[in-house]
């Protein structure tokens, strides 16, 4: 089940910290109903080419006042760029996890994940017949070269979910190499990197090898659940291929042209960075609360925070009923894999949510 569905179930107005969602909101933009009375451009040259841009923007220090190293794996020096040709548009990166598993998992293939991490990932691999093996997040960093090469996949979140941990870009690229020394797929979903530190992206990696598959999700960064956009990033030949396998006209013309105006305007404001601001300010004031009430919050590096509820003397299926109860929804983690009855997950908002819940908190423990 994944944050947000009790909501739907509840019948009761809540305040959702079950969905990790950039606290700032929207993009503030016109958002004009056009373009229903024609099909999609299926190729969707715009938007690849929008895309394109943005994540070239926020990509190894090019966006204004950001640092951080230079070009992935030699990419920006040798003017390796990421352009319409290595983007995969996408009714949402689920979709994206789904189109991998359909187009190159076959019965009895492996595949490696590490958890706790999204429970998609495996679903879908399972889905078309996969074995999967699990490790510890950072412990995929050691994973020997004889189990990469016995596995058709290797999955990593980055920034984890629910975690919020994040390995380090070198790092990540040496996987990728070894990954691809092997030919096994490395798929990183990178769908919270813009909300935590897009210089750690290893999206250039894709212009050096065609066993990387780059996921993001439109849909954290901009707060729009309910339009489903996001996008894969993979090299020319690897994007080719899942280009002609998705399904046609997977993104209507409407979100297209939204998702067009909002990349835009990222580019023309600060937005990104304000969030960014906002959502490390909001955490370490969660953060710092949690403590005080003897709750013990996992170090995170994102608009969410994994937290083990023990001190409290419930379990999370206690805790969530009992905030629920106050209009606060948060997401019960027992359904993660390595997880147990002693984790919620809660987003990130703003100042004022943050506070409420709080207040619903001292209520529930009491």
């Amino acid at each position: 089940m994944h944050g947000g569905r009790v909501a739907e179930r509840s019948g009761k107005p809540v305040l959702d910290f079950s969905v990790n969602l950039n606290p700032l909101g929207p993009p503030d933009i016109p958002v004009a109903i056009r373009g229903i009375a024609r099909y999609p451009d299926n190729s969707y040259s715009e938007l690849r080419n929008a895309i394109a841009d943005f994540v070239e923007r926020y990509l190894s220090g090019r966006g204004e006042g950001r640092g951080g190293e230079r070009g992935l794996g030699g990419g920006e020096e040798q003017g390796q760029r990421i352009t319409a040709d290595n983007i995969i548009p996408a009714n949402g990166s689920s979709e994206l996890i789904r189109l991998f598993a359909e187009t190159m998992i076959e019965r009895g293939d492996s595949v490696i994940i590490p958890a706790p991490t999204f429970d998609e990932y495996e679903f879908q691999c399972r889905l078309f017949g996969a074995d999967v093996t699990y490790c510890d997040y950072f412990d995929i960093l050691e994973l020997s070269t004889e189990d990469i090469s016995n596995a058709t996949a290797v999955f990593l979140c980055n920034p984890n979910n629910p975690t919020g941990d994040m390995i380090a870009r070198k790092d990540v690229q040496r996987l990728a190499e070894r990954c691809s020394d092997c030919e096994t797929f490395l798929i990183v979903d990178e769908a919270f990197i813009e909300l935590s530190d897009p210089t750690q992206s290893i999206a250039h990696a894709v212009r050096n090898s065609g066993f990387v598959f780059v996921l993001r999700s439109l849909t954290k960064v901009f707060a729009i659940p309910g339009l489903r956009l996001g996008f894969g990033i993979a090299s020319e030949k690897l994007a080719e291929l899942l280009n002609r396998a998705r399904l046609v006209w997977n993104v209507g013309v409407p979100i297209e042209t939204i998702g067009i105006d909002m990349m835009r305007e990222c580019r023309e404001s600060d937005y990104l960075e304000r969030s960014v601001t906002l959502i490390r300010e909001e955490r370490e004031y969660l953060e710092r609360e949690l403590v005080d009430r003897g709750l013990s919050p996992h170090e995170s590096s994102v608009n969410f925070i994994l937290v083990d509820i023990s001190y409290a003397g419930m379990d999370s299926r206690t805790m969530v009923a009992g905030l629920l109860d106050r209009g606060i929804l948060v997401r019960d983690c027992s359904m993660f894999q390595n997880l147990d009855y002693h984790h919620i997950r809660i987003a990130v908002r703003n100042r004022a949510e943050n506070r409420r819940l709080m207040r619903a908190l001292d209520s529930v423990i009491g």
